[in-house]
């Protein structure tokens, strides 16, 4: 891989790569070292992908093993605040964008990734799957138990 290619990379996955880390972890300050191990891991892999849905669901799920490692860490502080710019100020849905955000958060990983992946990336259930090494039924399980569980933590 060349340092071109690796630059195409970081333009067209790197904000993708960043939302999934932040969606995991809950906190800014470890998403840009996340993203930057895991392209740092692309470059000096090289690997190459049959197609560009390849390389992005690879992306995704070393983002996903290294979002899962980092908030294993045992000296990892666990910050539930929200940020103080959450939400754009003076937009009449910033309370309701807070508690989802704030509600999202609660949520266990395992929950966070699929919803994450399904609802702000667009991806199927059985895409999910084949990114994070689970059938189509246990992703469509999680999807529905983390709607529960964001419903209840919204009422």
């Amino acid at each position: 891989m060349t340092e071109e290619e690796l630059a195409e990379d970081i333009r067209q996955y790197g904000d993708m790569l960043f939302r999934l880390a932040y969606s995991c972890t809950g906190d800014l300050s470890v998403c840009d070292d996340i993203v930057q191990e895991v392209l740092i891991k692309h470059y000096r892999l090289g690997k190459s992908f049959g197609s560009e849905e390849g390389k992005r669901a690879w992306l995704v799920r070393v983002t996903v093993n290294a979002c899962r490692s980092h908030t294993r860490a045992p000296w990892r502080k666990r910050r539930r605040e929200l940020p103080e710019n959450a939400a754009a100020p003076g937009t009449e849905d910033a309370d309701e964008l807070i508690a989802l955000r704030d509600a999202i958060r609660r949520l266990k990983p395992i929950y966070r990734e699929v919803i994450y992946l399904h609802y702000y990336e667009g991806y199927t259930a059985e895409q999910i799957g084949k990114m994070l090494g689970l059938t189509t039924s246990a992703v469509t399980s999680r999807l529905k138990r983390g709607r529960e569980l964001l419903k209840h933590y919204l009422e």
